[in-house]
């Protein structure tokens, strides 16, 4: 229920109570004494009609990132699938992508239909940060390199797989210059229909 929703049941409630008391009470009203009045809710506030919501940010050109893409990946091992998505979700190129999110959506293939689908449609509204702008300024693009991170993870069966990597990822410009590099963990949950069926990613989850 909204906050206006809850007022205006509140506004009703205190109204039947006030209508309750009076209908039982055997005091008769004196002449001249003030009647009292409900009190009526402020007005609600009109949206403001010159306000426009930003337009979604484009998404980026087709094109191979300066830094490459993995090839030739093993959709049957697990491992080798959550890597390249781990890989790819961090290589960006400022000269193609518009976001970080153009780089996810290379992930597509190595994803489940309904992923698929959301990383696709992604578009965000704000624009990137200022690490993005100054790479962007330097046509700047990132190599990431991922490493095996292991924890209590569940053990595979046929059909489910969990992994985790920690990400490197060094900015650098087409110029020579030299941007930040950090690390992050990528946690990724995979599932297929069946033992001969290839991997999928279905389920994300990154931290620093």
């Amino acid at each position: 229920m909204s906050k206006r929703s809850r007022r205006l049941v509140a506004v009703a409630a205190v109204g039947l109570a006030l209508t309750l008391t009076a209908c039982g009470s055997t005091d008769h009203k004196k002449p001249g004494s003030a009647t009292a009045k409900p009190s009526t809710p402020p007005p609600t506030a009109r949206p403001d009609a010159s306000y426009s919501p930003p337009k979604p940010l484009p998404k980026g050109k087709e094109g191979t990132p300066k830094a490459g893409l993995p090839q030739g990946v093993d959709d049957k091992d697990a491992t080798a699938v959550a890597e390249a998505i781990a890989v790819t979700n961090w290589t960006f190129d400022a000269d193609l992508d518009s976001s970080p999110s153009d780089a996810q959506r290379r992930t597509v293939q190595w994803l489940t239909g309904a992923l698929a689908k959301d990383v696709t449609g992604a578009q965000p509204l704000a624009q990137p940060a200022a690490a993005w702008r100054a790479m962007a300024e330097h046509h700047g693009y990132t190599s990431a390199t991922a490493k095996r991170a292991y924890d209590d993870q569940q053990p595979d069966t046929d059909t489910e797989a969990f992994r985790q990597f920690e990400v490197t990822v060094k900015t650098l410009g087409r110029d020579d210059w030299k941007g930040p590099t950090d690390t992050w963990v990528q946690w990724i949950h995979l599932t297929r229909t069946a033992k001969d069926q290839p991997w999928k990613a279905d389920t994300m989850r990154v931290a620093k």
